[in-house]
């Protein structure tokens, strides 16, 4: 499957979430909500704040590629702070299909 594919296929099950929907990121465990999808990117809320945060499918395709380069499995706790919400939300969708 193509990272298109892929995108397509998260871009849909996001929309599908409810509005009250909340995901949790992995290493901080800081909730959040998606609040807006679009074509390259989606975007979140925090729910404790008004921040509101982009994720770029860029980053997206660049996270689902070191995950599918990876051997045996991908050490979450490589990424940068500012890439936690990443896989929270990239694991709505099934990016080795």
């Amino acid at each position: 499957m193509t990272f298109q594919s892929t995108w397509s296929n998260l871009l849909e099950e996001c929309e599908a979430l409810g509005e009250e929907a909340t995901l949790v990121m992995p290493l901080s465990e800081k909730p959040f909500q998606i609040t807006d999808v679009q074509e390259h990117r989606i975007v979140i809320e925090f729910p404790d704040s008004d921040e509101k945060r982009p994720l770029q499918r860029d980053q997206f395709e660049t996270l689902a590629r070191r995950i599918s380069d990876a051997a045996d499995s991908f050490d979450l706790e490589r990424l940068p702070p500012d890439a936690d919400p990443y896989p929270a939300v990239l694991i709505l969708t099934d990016i080795n299909t």
